[in-house]
């Protein structure tokens, strides 16, 4: 648990900053916790980040397994399309596991499915797919942020560019936390944020973990190889020992004769 959760912690740290590094810790968490779920779903989204589609789905349908959620649904078919099966996407979509999403996730599904349609060259369905009741209602989370440039994109892809602005200003003007690139896509420079808050002495000490964490792996690969040195030299002692006395000789060997004392005396 220690060591997952120092890697877990070193990718946290790197995401932004070196996401290939992170994709490393990352790596490893899931090796040593590889029958925890959340984990086996961080490195699974870093794999999708990084454009490793069937890695990625792999870690994914794994944590599905062991959690039982089917919430990364949307992301397993996205995989699809990025591995140049978008029509795996429509199979996902009709699947009953999709029936189990909730509303934000169907629509993350839809999204999917009309990005299949249009890898196909149907940019009207696409379109269509997108042009549903939450296209219009009103903003309940960031899911709706990503319909809206979705929806954009399509319309652009079309031809209809002026109307794919309207949408990318919509999302932009309701993103007032700037978790998509609506900005970025207008052109408008970022909102000034706060400055950010030096951390103090006892959270650096939690937190930078990652300047001792390959010495600390090194002396866990240390200890392991000696204990396995440890077991193999007991084994090969035990393998050379002398066998013992058989259980007649030994019970013999340690029965007492009988002393003079209690020798029957000539009289009796």
């Amino acid at each position: 648990m220690e060591r997952v959760s120092r890697h877990l912690v070193a990718c946290a740290m790197l995401t932004e900053s070196e996401p290939e590094r992170a994709l490393e810790h990352a790596k490893w968490a899931a090796r040593f916790g590889a029958r925890v779920a959340s984990v086996r779903e961080l490195y699974g989204a870093l794999l999708y980040e990084a454009g490793d589609y069937r890695g990625a789905m792999r870690e994914m349908r794994a944590a599905m397994r062991m959690s039982g959620n089917v919430d990364l649904l949307p992301i397993v078919a996205d995989c699809e399309r990025g591995l140049g099966r978008p029509e795996k996407a429509f199979d996902i979509a009709q699947s009953e596991e999709a029936a189990k999403l909730t509303n934000a996730e169907t629509i993350e599904l839809m999204m999917v499915v009309a990005g299949a349609y249009a890898d196909l060259g149907d940019l009207d369905t696409a379109i269509a797919t997108l042009e549903i009741p939450a296209l219009r209602s009103k903003v309940d989370g960031k899911w709706q942020f990503r319909l809206w440039l979705a929806y954009a994109d399509l319309l652009e892809a079309a031809g209809r560019a002026d109307e794919a602005k309207k949408w990318v200003t919509l999302a932009a003007d309701a993103d007032v936390n700037e978790e998509t690139d609506a900005y970025a896509r207008l052109g408008r420079a970022p909102r000034p944020r706060e400055a950010a808050i030096e951390r103090t002495e006892e959270e650096i000490g939690v937190f930078d973990v990652e300047a001792d964490f390959e010495e600390a792996e090194r002396e866990a690969a240390k200890i392991e190889a000696l204990n396995a040195q440890q077991s193999s030299d007991l084994e090969k002692a035990s393998e050379s020992a002398e066998p013992p006395a058989s259980a007649e000789a030994a019970s013999s060997a340690l029965t007492p004769g009988p002393s003079d004392a209690d020798s029957p005396s000539e009289e009796e």
